[in-house]
């Protein structure tokens, strides 16, 4: 059986973090390395983590806690635990639970579909305040995108898809054979606002695939709020800066010229706007 490392990030996760812990200890798959990733968070989810680690001793494989004596964003809390990750898979999580079968799912897919990399259902839940609007139909059409995008067979189609547009649900999509992560170097820092999208182009760009379970494995906690002027602007500035670091170059190597110019013309127009 082989060796799955299930890397937690953790920022001012006190109030869920033990649900998304228990739902790892209570995998049937049994050989789990379990990685907590804390970024330097400034409420008391450290000393959750440290008094859930010490009650549950012995149920996992392994169990650690990374923490930062600063706060790096998520990319860099996922790096820090990729250095002590010793798995032959790699499961990322954050605030979401698992069901009980999720890891044997994934481990099966990936045995079965050697070079696919898998995306998973996920089932909503909110468990926030009553007064909050969450715009479940908006993610509820995201998620159906992303699971169109997996069942596609065709690589070439598949690709175009993901650098058209992020396509790839990250609770869902975010388990790996350790040996890709390592070949594409980790992931990279310089994106300070999202990093599942620049982590999964450069996967594709390799030659990986990725493939569909149909099956709701992941629990995704919908949080409520909106999201400030600020938030928005950083991802904007961040999403431009991946389109002319890598998603331009990406789309010509693929014959996809004309779609290039326009992208590259929407965002220059959001460059003279900023």
């Amino acid at each position: 059986m082989k060796l799955v490392s299930v890397i937690v990030l953790a920022y001012r996760s006190a109030e869920t973090i033990v649900q998304t812990l228990d739902s790892i200890k209570n995998q049937t798959y049994k050989n789990i390395e379990l990685i907590v990733t804390d970024d330097c968070s400034p409420d008391h989810t450290v000393e959750v983590v440290q008094k859930w680690l010490g009650d549950n001793k012995g149920v996992l494989t392994d169990m650690r806690l990374v923490t930062a004596q600063q706060n790096t964003g998520i990319a860099g809390n996922i790096n820090r635990a990729l250095v002590h990750a010793k798995g032959d898979y790699v499961k990322i999580i954050g605030d979401d639970c698992m069901t009980k079968d999720a890891v044997s799912e994934y481990v099966r897919f990936c045995e079965k579909n050697p070079g696919v990399i898998p995306i998973a259902k996920v089932h909503l839940f909110y468990d926030g305040k009553a007064e909050e609007k969450v715009d479940f139909k908006s993610i509820e059409a995201y998620c159906n995108r992303c699971y169109e995008f997996a069942a596609q067979t065709d690589y070439k189609k598949q690709y175009h898809m993901l650098l058209k547009q992020n396509c790839i649900l990250a609770p869902s999509g975010s388990f790996y054979p350790m040996e890709i992560i390592r070949k594409v170097g980790g992931y990279d820092e310089s994106y300070s606002c999202f990093e599942d999208y620049p982590m999964n182009l450069k996967v594709m760009h390799e030659g990986y695939r990725c493939g569909l379970i149909n099956r709701e494995l992941i629990y995704y906690r919908i949080t409520g709020g909106s999201i400030t002027a600020s938030q928005q602007a950083r991802v904007k500035k961040t999403e431009m800066k991946l389109f002319f670091r890598e998603r331009m170059f990406y789309m010509m190597q693929a014959g996809m010229g004309w779609e290039a110019v326009k992208q590259s013309r929407y965002w220059a127009k959001i460059a003279l706007k900023g």
